[in-house]
């Protein structure tokens, strides 16, 4: 059976689809034994992970998720993403991330789900892909590495790299390992591929490219805008750029995958040794979803999560049932 490599993009809200996308594989029994994450995407794999899918229809945090009232979006930042938003933010930064609230609300308190997650680790390969702001430069955190075993310790260095790897500025502070400034993975790369490029127990991959989106028509909104709205369309605008930093580059990240695996079937080779790392040439799946929204601080939209669950559970769908 092919054995698959999924990539868990980073995206905001966007991410619900990519859960979508790891349900539908799991309803068809495709092996995922490989995930590489970012973002958000940290959040979505963790959930895949702790799912009892013989009791379970869908993940457990998913679940609570989308039984929310579509009015109730604050819940969905404390059940989803692990968040406590401060009633008054100060400094620099929106939200405030407290570790041991965000350890529970993702269910790592539960002994039960505890069980799970060591036991999908001993079939999935996990890393979290982070930015080193300090050093300049990506870091993969191995959850396999850092959950070998499953104690106090081990779970609140699993937190510092979970958290260090969702951390987007200005929303959140920046978060310190071992004296270094970490931010999330999508800085450099938020599609992060290589690392199942180098897999050989990785058959295919299969990506979500969110890159689809209308900016031309969201900067003739802004443009078009009255002066007197400045500090709104100011926020708008700040959303807008931040996203095109972490999504536009996945265009690049994409070519570059398209550009090993021409190489390799040019060459006649299935794998190459370049710099002591072997790369193998793999089949790519993309689902592209069209215009979707981010909406990583926006309240003007509540129902998104469970629309964009829902297209990436039969776009999945579909995408598999070709393949």
């Amino acid at each position: 059976m092919t054995r698959y490599g999924f990539v868990a993009s980073g995206g905001g809200y966007r991410s619900f689809y990519t859960a979508g996308a790891l349900v539908a594989l799991k309803r068809r029994g495709l092996p995922v034994v490989h995930i590489a994450s970012t973002s958000s995407g940290n959040n979505i794999t963790l959930d895949y992970l702790l799912w009892d899918a013989e009791t379970e229809e869908l993940p457990p945090v998913l679940t609570r998720t989308m039984r929310l009232s579509v009015k109730d979006i604050f819940h969905v930042f404390s059940n989803f993403l692990g968040l406590r938003p401060s009633l008054l933010p100060t400094g620099s930064h929106l939200f405030t991330v407290d570790k041991d609230n965000c350890r529970k609300a993702l269910l790592l308190d539960d002994p039960r789900r505890l069980t799970i997650l060591a036991e999908a680790l001993r079939a999935v390969r996990w890393e979290i892909s982070a930015t080193n702001l300090t050093k300049r430069a990506k870091q993969a955190f191995s959850i396999n590495d850092i959950l070998r075993t499953i104690d106090d310790g081990s779970i609140s260095r699993f937190m510092d790299a979970f958290l260090a790897g969702i951390t987007t500025i200005p929303y959140f502070k920046a978060i310190v390992i071992d004296g270094d400034y970490f931010i999330e993975g999508g800085y450099l790369d938020n599609t992060p591929l290589a690392g199942l490029f180098q897999d050989p127990d990785v058959d295919e991959i299969i990506a979500v490219d969110f890159t689809d989106y209308d900016y031309h028509v969201e900067l003739e909104k802004i443009y078009g805008s009255s002066v007197f709205t400045l500090p709104l369309t100011g926020i708008d605008t700040h959303l807008l750029v931040s996203d095109l930093q972490l999504t536009l580059p996945n265009k690049r990240i994409f070519a570059q995958a398209e550009l090993v695996n021409q190489m390799l079937e040019a060459m006649g080779k299935s794998s190459l040794e370049i710099g002591g790392r072997t790369w193998w040439r793999k089949k790519i799946h993309i689902l592209r979803p069209h215009n979707l929204e981010s909406m990583t601080i926006s309240l003007k939209d509540a129902t998104a999560q469970k629309r964009y669950f829902e297209l990436g559970l039969a776009e999945g769908s579909a995408l598999f049932s070709a393949a």
